[in-house]
């Protein structure tokens, strides 16, 4: 029974392995404990305890699964590189830093507000098209390069 349960979440062999030693050793663990108690005289509690403790461990195995996802090294030899550069990461938070302080600079409540959500980078927020308007950015973006621009030294500006 608790094979053909985990069967049935198609899981890989070794998931479902996995998920099969863990419903049997907790069985094993608990047995002392349980064992006094009525509910174990009883082989069809023996088995609703059996079939709950696979559902869990098979849903366990397959979260874990979601949340490990296997990658080939090939393909993180360029990312590792690039996530790790001192040199890099100090370049994007000075920009950050001076794009916060432009956004803060700007005398406009509005303005402020329409920047903030136009740089809002967080899971939980929709996407820009849906908290601006086409107007709206247009104008923030030459706000902000303005502020930019009187921000920067003359040596580090653009010809």
């Amino acid at each position: 029974m608790v094979n053909a349960i985990a069967r049935s979440y198609r899981l890989p062999q070794q998931d479902r392995e996995d998920a099969v030693q863990t419903v049997w050793l907790r069985l094993n663990q608990h047995l002392p404990r349980l064992r006094p108690l009525p509910r174990l005289h009883s082989p069809h509690r023996l088995a609703s305890w059996l079939r709950r403790a696979t559902h869990t461990a098979c849903d366990r195995q397959r979260l874990h699964q979601r949340r490990f996802v296997p990658t080939d090294p090939v393909d993180m030899d360029g990312y590792a590189h690039d996530q790790d550069d001192p040199e890099l990461r100090y370049l994007r938070d000075e920009r950050n830093a001076a794009l916060h302080r432009a956004v803060d600079g700007l005398t406009d409540p509005v303005d402020r507000r329409v920047a903030r959500l136009y740089l809002d980078d967080s899971p939980d927020a929709g996407p820009i098209s849906h908290r601006t308007t086409p107007n709206q950015r247009r104008h923030l973006i030459r706000q902000l390069r303005r502020s930019l621009r009187a921000n920067t030294d003359p040596s580090e500006r653009r010809a």
